[in-house]
This record gives C-alpha cells, structure tokens and sequence, in this order.
C-alpha cells in the first residue's frame, strides 16, 4: 500500500462525511435544518470530512511530486 492508496482512502472517507447528512436528509430519515441556521458548518462530521479531504489533497500532492522525482 502507497501513498496514493492511502490519499483514496481519506478522500473516500472525507466525502463519505459530506455526503452521509445529505443522504439522510433526502431519504427523509434526518429532518432538514432551517436555513441560514448554519448548523452543517458546526457539525463535527462536515468538519471531520473537511479535514479528511484536505488530508487526502495534501497526500496526493506529496505523491505525485516523489513520483516526478523518480
């Protein structure tokens, strides 16, 4: 397993927590916040999957330099 393995899986990951609040809310299991309310933003799993994503970008940038650089 390499570093660009590694750098799919958190972006699989981190978009999983993006999207899992939205899944919910359009199968009508999680209601829907009211608007301008900005609750998304303080949520601990958007912020998970930011971080997570920012990760995997970070990753994949190192890993495609030490590939130039063979």
């Amino acid at each position: 397993m390499n570093l660009e393995h590694i750098a799919l899986g958190l972006g699989i990951v981190g978009f999983g927590c993006f999207a899992w609040p939205i899944l919910q809310r359009l199968s009508g299991k999680a209601p829907a916040e009211a608007p301008g309310s900005g609750k998304s933003l303080r949520s601990p799993l958007w912020w998970a999957g930011f971080v997570l994503t920012i990760a995997a970008i970070f990753l994949q940038r190192i890993a495609s330099q030490q590939m130039a650089g063979l």
